[in-house]
């Protein structure tokens, strides 16, 4: 069961380009909140805080659309019946690792299509599994499941400082680009940190060497200049900062 369960090997099947846009056309995936039960496994150094959250909290993030567990990681051999024993009446089980904070909700919905569409028992990921749950319940093993390679790069596994450093640069672009595309101005984006819960309203203008920390708020026409430091504070409308420090406070 190892073997044909846990086998990590890279998958050879091409990517096809859909994964890694948008879902755009108009298509209902309510279903899922109703049908898909997932079980996050939880691994050592999940809780490590990358752009304001833990990997854990990404991954649950990608799951937005229906109802998350999270266990322990299970030892190989007990991996089927901890699933089995979570499915909790659903009848699809998605199961997921705490080591992949880059997975994101368009992926995760086309695979739920992609072995829906295909009325499939079992489908391995590039980490983690999809099973049908009537096909679990009756089976003690999995027999030739099909696996299909989606968007490896946001399956990747953070298992070193240097895949810390990655996933982080990655994350902090797409919560740069986010704002971007809200009206945001940034200038020298790429020294410029972000946390994922912070808010910044249309027309804010941000220079070079600033970092926005915590649950922090920046209203509109706000022009940070460089060197500002600020955690969890709102920044008033029209306001102008130059090298500041602002934790827990508001600046008007």
């Amino acid at each position: 069961m190892e073997e044909l369960i846990l086998e990590k090997q890279t998958m050879q099947e091409e990517e096809s380009a859909i994964f890694t846009q948008s879902i755009v056309a108009p298509k209902s995936y309510d279903w899922v909140e109703d049908e898909v039960m997932t079980i996050i496994f939880r691994v050592q150094n999940s809780e490590f805080n990358i752009c304001g959250k833990s990997m854990l909290d990404w991954v649950k993030m990608a799951c937005v659309k229906m109802p998350v567990k999270v266990l322990d990681e299970p030892a190989d051999e007990n991996l089927l019946e901890t699933i089995k024993n979570n499915a909790e009446g659903k009848k699809i089980i998605l199961v997921l690792y705490s080591n992949t904070p880059l997975l994101q909700q368009k992926t995760i919905l086309n695979i739920l299509d992609y072995f829906c569409t295909r009325d499939m028992n079992a489908l391995i990921l590039p980490k983690g599994f999809v099973f049908k749950a009537e096909y679990l319940n009756q089976t003690s093993q999995i027999f030739s499941p099909a696996r299909k390679n989606f968007a490896p790069d946001e399956f990747k596994e953070v298992l070193t400082a240097a895949d810390i450093a990655e996933v982080c640069e990655i994350i902090y672009q797409r919560i740069r680009e986010f704002h971007k595309s809200s009206g945001v101005i940034l200038k020298g984006e790429h020294t410029i940190f972000i946390d994922a819960d912070v808010q910044i309203e249309a027309g804010v203008v941000i220079e070079p060497f600033n970092v926005i920390k915590g649950e922090s708020v920046i209203e509109g026409k706000v022009v940070l200049k460089s060197g500002n430091y600020i955690e969890d504070s709102v920044i008033k409308s029209g306001a102008v900062l130059l090298g500041k420090n602002i934790v827990g406070g508001e600046e008007v």
